[in-house]
């Protein structure tokens, strides 16, 4: 239900398609790993221990993970996931070819250093929160980053081999902003949520009586 315009309304998401291939399945060698790795076993957004921490190495420079995803020119995407604190604080999502680049704060909810068309950041719960970046393509080779940083606006330092954060869920999709969340086991072409409709209905559900 959305509660945006004062009133419960249902919220009918359009359809889309999440791009990546194993967006919760990061032991999978189609990640490509930087200065990081990841270890599995941790209590994710739906209770159960299928999220992953990723764990910086003791390397000077950058600490990362990435993904090469086709678009199409001129089209709006969004790339998002879901991520609570560990050792680190903060984390940067980047978008190269959709004008993406920002930096969030797990500890308070809060986006630092932003040049990106369009940012978010959500709390889920249990200290999980939804980051997402969006922008217009400017080529059709796009690669997704997520990076651990040690503050906002510095993705390079010294990692201490044990600090990192906890992710779960990455959703790459073709749109302006994020919608709830599509597993992709490995489908290779991306996994499709059918736009929701409500037929023969009023949307909405007054303080006085239900209507369906």
């Amino acid at each position: 239900l959305d509660y945006s315009t004062g009133a419960e309304a249902f919220l009918l998401e359009p359809q889309r398609t999440n791009l990546i291939q194993y967006s919760n399945d990061f032991s999978q060698s189609y990640w490509n790993k930087s200065g990081a790795s990841f270890v599995s076993g941790f209590t994710s957004p739906d209770g159960t221990n299928n999220s992953y921490k990723l764990v910086e190495d003791t390397s000077i420079g950058q600490h990362k993970f990435e993904k090469g995803v086709q678009t199409s020119t001129g089209q709006a995407y969004t790339y998002s996931i879901l991520a609570k604190k560990g050792e680190r604080d903060w984390i940067q999502l980047r978008s190269n070819q959709t004008v993406g680049n920002t930096y969030f704060n797990l500890s308070n909810g809060t986006i630092g250093t932003d040049s990106s068309t369009s940012s978010s950041i959500k709390l889920i719960g249990n200290g999980w929160y939804r980051c997402t970046v969006s922008g217009v393509s400017v080529n059709t080779a796009n690669t997704v980053f997520t990076y651990l940083a040690d503050a906002d606006g510095s993705n390079s330092y010294t990692g201490d081999g044990t600090s990192g954060i906890y992710v779960y869920g990455a959703q790459f999709e073709q749109g302006s902003y994020p919608t709830s969340y599509i597993p992709n086991n490995g489908e290779a072409n991306g996994v499709t949520r059918n736009q929701e409709l409500c037929y023969d209905a009023t949307p909405v559900i007054n303080s006085e009586e239900g209507v369906l």
